[in-house]
């Protein structure tokens, strides 16, 4: 288990790496927290971390998920600490094919990946990282019967707030229950006014973006966002992102970012992020090695 003084060192990390190098930021803040808020204590069997610190600052961390998975970062002033890293991850994984991933802009990660016989899988699936400014930002439409609220509008209904993404992310697997989403509502940075929902005729819930504000450094993340099937081509989804991104002007951001396959096997979620005005700042190579 990873104990939530790890979580926040991990988190300053990406705060900094986001400052200094943003192309070569791989898991942010809002990623981390999300997954440490759905996954920790239920499942952590399943995965091993470590932590690499001097008296003042973490110097890199890596997050192994089993058999072979690892998600990584190190400081930017330290690159030199990816192979204490690796080091670690290669002597936990004996007998395993490993994959990792990297940003295309960071050559010297690649460079030390390559050097160890890591070889790039040009067929895998990748993910890119989108941006945009907060200055000008559509006014959000819906059909009539749908208004936008806020988990903290709807009392923290943590019931009907699973239901939605159950349902939206029932098609690719999901672990958020009635018992890790608070959780997640506990890990930091998470705000209730920027936990977003679309609210149909009835009360049901159709649509929801969870928005995480890095207020060190002005940028808001949309991670996860989804719309339940039954609600789907009717403009839900692009409401509800653009009430993301007003919230996060309201709150003081000057950017917002989201993560999104940018290979072709999965490209909706690209259009409809593209439609609210993100571009591309970075994307992933996937790396394997073979034992």
């Amino acid at each position: 288990m990873i104990a939530r003084e790890d979580l926040r060192a991990m988190q300053r990390l990406a705060q900094e790496s986001w400052r200094r190098q943003p192309t070569h930021v791989d898991v942010t803040v809002g990623e981390l927290a999300y997954a440490w808020g759905v996954q920790n204590a239920d499942y952590s069997a399943e995965w091993q971390h470590r932590v690499w610190a001097d008296a003042e600052r973490c110097l890199a961390w890596a997050w192994l998920f089993l058999p072979g998975t690892l998600e990584w970062q190190v400081h930017p002033d330290h690159p030199d600490a990816l192979d204490d890293v690796l080091d670690w991850f290669e002597a936990e994984t004996e007998g395993v094919r490993r994959k990792t991933t990297v940003r295309a802009a960071n050559r010297d990660a690649i460079d030390r990946l390559e050097r160890r016989g890591f070889v790039r899988n040009e067929g895998a699936p990748w993910m890119r990282l989108n941006q945009r400014d907060l200055a000008e930002i559509e006014d959000p439409r819906l059909p009539d019967g749908f208004r936008l609220r806020t988990m903290r509008e709807l009392n923290h209904d943590v019931a009907a707030r699973v239901r939605v993404h159950q349902a939206s992310w029932r098609e690719f697997g999901t672990r958020v229950t009635d018992v890790t989403y608070p959780r997640v509502m506990g890990t930091w940075p998470y705000r209730d006014d920027l936990d977003l929902v679309v609210q149909g005729p009835g009360g049901r819930l159709a649509a929801f973006a969870l928005v995480w504000y890095d207020d060190a450094n002005r940028v808001g993340e949309l991670e996860p966002v989804g719309t339940d099937p039954r609600f789907r081509r009717q403009g839900l989804g692009r409401a509800v992102n653009l009430f993301g991104l007003q919230r996060l002007r309201d709150v003081g951001a000057t950017h917002a970012i989201v993560g999104c396959r940018g290979d072709d096997g999965y490209p909706a979620p690209r259009h409809l992020y593209e439609s609210v005005g993100f571009s591309a700042i970075s994307r992933q190579y996937r790396y394997e090695k073979s034992e």
